[in-house]
């Protein structure tokens, strides 16, 4: 059946959980229209086939009187003026976004960076992590979201390097991302953890107890963190700097003839000591 532009809503989308396709009874995930007595089709629009009839998979459930679930519920009012001039009815408004959790993947440290999303609640200035799928369906502004409530935000996020240049190049930019899209309050989700997620590099923020590592002037045990340069070997911190920083070195053990293996911590050759005592069995000589 034809519907002129005027009765169709289109571009509109649906996470799987609200219908399914008629003839199958399969919940339908992805986009679809809904036309002027309500009837909903797969596709972005009427040129976008097929365009199976969609029904809902929920309309036999009774949502009874759950408080708390009533008020986690929003319709946005530009979207229910909409809807009301289109003289349609409208259903079930969409539940609070849930707050998720990613991982950086082996992948995402290769590369150094990796993508986080968020939603802003401009009301209440409180900020919640999301998916990317989530995210962009509150920047296309699908009817299954909240998205009358939230801005959704996109961060670059830096993983390697320098601890303290990757924790500075994520405040720098969770400062211009709030500045410029003026959404007031959305630094304080990370609580000065600038460097989350971050990963040290191959030996970097290794830890001596004592008994491995040494001062290279005074020869006292050194107890604390320390990396090994490529060049100048071990040497105090958790990872290099341009400042000055003590040099330290591995306190020889074992013998020549009986060297001890390298540690699995430095994964360096523990250099033995020279003294060698040597017993010569038998009698007689020249």
């Amino acid at each position: 059946m034809y519907y002129p532009k005027s009765q169709i809503v289109e571009n509109l989308y649906t996470n799987g959980e609200e219908y399914m396709v008629s003839f199958t009874s399969k919940p339908y995930k992805g986009y679809y229209y809904q036309v002027s007595n309500n009837q909903r089709f797969t596709g972005k629009n009427p040129d976008d086939k097929p365009n199976d009839v969609l029904v809902p998979i929920r309309d036999d459930v009774d949502y009874g009187n759950d408080l708390e679930e009533i008020q986690n519920t929003y319709w946005s009012p530009s979207y229910k003026f909409l809807q009301k001039q289109q003289g349609f009815e409208l259903g079930r408004a969409p539940q609070s976004p849930k707050q998720t959790n990613p991982q950086p993947t082996p992948q995402d440290y290769k590369n150094g960076f990796f993508n986080r999303y968020f939603l802003y609640n401009f009301t209440q200035r409180t900020t919640q992590e999301t998916n990317q799928q989530t995210y962009q369906q509150f920047l296309d502004k699908s009817p299954s979201v909240q998205f009358g409530k939230y801005t959704p935000v996109q961060i670059t996020w830096a993983l390697t390097g320098k601890e303290k240049e990757v924790s500075k190049s994520n405040y720098n930019s969770i400062r211009l991302t709030e500045q410029n899209q003026q959404i007031y309050g959305f630094s304080n989700y990370f609580n000065k953890k600038y460097s989350q997620y971050y990963n040290y590099g191959k030996n970097e923020n290794l830890y001596s107890n004592g008994k491995e590592i040494r001062y290279t002037k005074t020869k006292k045990p050194y107890i604390g963190y320390y990396h090994i340069h490529p060049e100048k070997g071990p040497m105090v911190g958790r990872q290099h700097k341009i400042e000055a920083h003590d040099y330290l070195e591995f306190i020889p053990t074992g013998s020549i003839l009986d060297p001890l293996p390298p540690t699995t911590q430095s994964g360096s050759y523990v250099e033995p000591t020279r003294e060698v005592n040597i017993s010569v069995g038998g009698s007689g000589g020249y």
